[in-house]
């Protein structure tokens, strides 16, 4: 079997804001989540189309940063697709047929407590330090990490490293991606739950994509990553840093998503017609 393990935002789900700095009119978009009434993300038709094939002859796993909540609003994925398996949490919670794997949730939080700062001394620490000033707010995630949405022009940045650099020191690491600082422990990860439900399913071929260092850590578990070119991942491959061996699209925003899909289909175009000849041998 193949999966793709997919990121959400601004990989395959895209803001207003995003549609708007990409310049992009692609007509066939459709609403993919509300909030108290509020349009808050859209995905094309295409992908949807894309995703409900790709479920029906593979494994599709979104994998998401969001909150557990957060992840069940966006109605076009959870409730029209309703993929086998859902990842949340940055790895911490995987959900199938919309029930939580409540064992592997366990073994996250033994981790975390074995090896890491405990969430509470370090969100304190956090608290410490901040001030209304620069910070909009600040939220604990699934009781696994935090995060906070930053005032930019006013955030001390040499005062957030320093607290980084305490964090580093006691097994956490911090990741700035848009206005939103992320301070995740390290045996937190996409990575380990994509293992882990790849695992399960005894899945033959891993697929992944992402487009920011948040979606980074599954490249290592996975035959092929793919990252849409607006994307932080780009970026490092631009500069010469990331692995070469990445693909990225040629699409900028949310038609992305569609080749980013029309690759993975790809991919599993081919590993159907490998089977199929092998087994006329």
């Amino acid at each position: 079997m193949i999966m793709l393990a997919s990121d959400l935002d601004r990989t395959l789900i895209y803001s207003r804001r995003m549609l708007d700095e990409s310049g992009e009119n692609p007509g066939d978009i459709r609403v993919a989540e509300t909030k108290n009434g509020e349009v808050i993300t859209y995905v094309t038709e295409r992908t949807l189309r894309l995703l409900g094939e790709l479920s029906r002859r593979g494994l599709f796993v979104p994998v998401t940063t969001r909150t557990t909540e957060q992840y069940f609003r966006i109605s076009a994925i959870a409730d029209d697709i309703r993929p086998r398996y859902a990842i949340t949490s940055n790895g911490g919670n995987i959900f199938k047929n919309g029930d939580p794997d409540r064992e592997w949730h366990e073994q996250v939080k033994s981790r975390i407590a074995d090896e890491c700062l405990p969430l509470e001394d370090a969100f304190r620490k956090f608290e410490s330090i901040r001030s209304d000033k620069w910070v909009k707010f600040s939220r604990i995630a699934d009781e696994l990490f935090f995060y906070c949405v930053l005032r930019m022009e006013h955030a001390p940045f040499e005062e957030i490293d320093r607290y980084a650099e305490f964090l580093e020191r006691n097994n956490w690491h911090t990741t700035l991606h848009g206005r939103k600082l992320y301070f995740i422990p390290n045996s937190l990860s996409k990575a380990g739950a994509v293992a882990h439900v790849a695992e399960q399913e005894e899945v033959s071929q891993i697929i992944t994509a992402g487009d920011s260092l948040l979606d980074l850590d599954m490249a290592e578990v996975s035959d092929s990553f793919i990252s849409p070119r607006h994307g932080e991942v780009y970026q490092l491959h631009r500069d010469g840093v990331a692995d070469q061996d990445m693909q990225y699209t040629d699409n900028y925003g949310i038609t992305a998503s569609d080749e980013i899909l029309e690759n993975a289909i790809r991919i599993l175009d081919q590993a159907e017609s490998r089977s199929a000849n092998s087994s006329e041998l």
